[in-house]
């Protein structure tokens, strides 16, 4: 792998980074991805193409609007560089094959859905939100590879496993407390990550995701003081994922494939 090529998926993802910061700010305040163009949420004034650049312009502008000289969130650049990481990481474990155009579009997917959710946990929204249409297009992607890959039946079944093995503990958790412990829109995430990696996932996937909302709570619960605060337990599905997709050989203690397919 030449390093031409690694520099190339690399930019892909830089774009695709900064995409992905577009749809986190304007899809959940139902603000058109297409008009207007960029503008600075701070002044509101239009941002040129040579300010647009992913990561660079922030350098070049050392984190500051060129209009009202106001600080621009970090969260931009941060996003772009995982994202380009990310991608980097995919086609060196990939190469260049199916399977790395199936991984950067559910990396992509699992990126866009956590920080979204995160996003909207905070400041002016009641609650996390979890766009549906990323749901909808991540479910029929996922399903449109499997039925590529010969293994439909697997990931239908990975669809149906990731979405009830959230409802259930979630559906007895509101009959006792008489309060939500889990939105739908987590059980929808769960099904689409099934519906791309399997049903041989949902084991690990949710181990890990239980952990890191372990550690997560835990955190919160000492600087805050607060053991109620809500805690979007989607961005813990999406890093047990990625976690997932990189060593799924490792974690993977059960042929359910053989078992599914047999």
């Amino acid at each position: 792998m030449d390093i031409l090529s690694i520099c190339f998926i690399g930019i892909i993802g830089l774009v695709f980074g900064s995409f992905m910061n577009v749809l986190i700010m304007r899809v959940p305040k139902n603000i058109s991805i297409v008009k207007p163009s960029s503008f600075c949420p701070q002044c509101m004034e239009d941002i040129v193409w040579k300010d647009n650049i992913p990561v660079i312009s922030y350098i070049l502008l050392k984190g500051k609007c060129r209009h009202c000289k106001k600080n621009i969130s970090i969260m931009y650049p941060l996003t772009e560089t995982l994202t380009a990481l990310l991608f980097v990481i995919i086609y060196l474990k990939f190469g260049l094959s199916l399977i790395l155009f199936k991984y950067i579009i559910f990396i992509f997917l699992v990126l866009v859905v956590s920080l979204t959710d995160i996003y909207t946990s905070t400041g002016d929204f009641e609650t996390g939100m979890i766009p549906t249409v990323y749901i909808a297009f991540g479910i029929f992607t996922g399903l449109i590879f499997g039925l590529i890959e010969g293994y439909f039946a697997y990931y239908l079944a990975g669809i149906a496993a990731g979405y009830l093995v959230l409802f259930f503990p979630a559906y007895i958790y509101s009959k006792i407390r008489h309060k939500e412990g889990m939105g739908e829109g987590d059980f929808m995430f769960f099904a689409m990550i099934g519906a791309f990696t399997g049903l041989g996932s949902i084991p690990a996937v949710l181990t890990f995701a239980a952990f890191f909302g372990i550690v997560a709570g835990i955190i919160v619960i000492i600087i805050t003081k607060d053991r109620n605060y809500p805690i979007p337990f989607a961005p813990m599905l999406g890093v047990s994922a990625i976690i997932y997709v990189f060593f799924e050989e490792l974690l993977n203690s059960y042929n359910w494939s053989s078992f599914i397919i047999n």
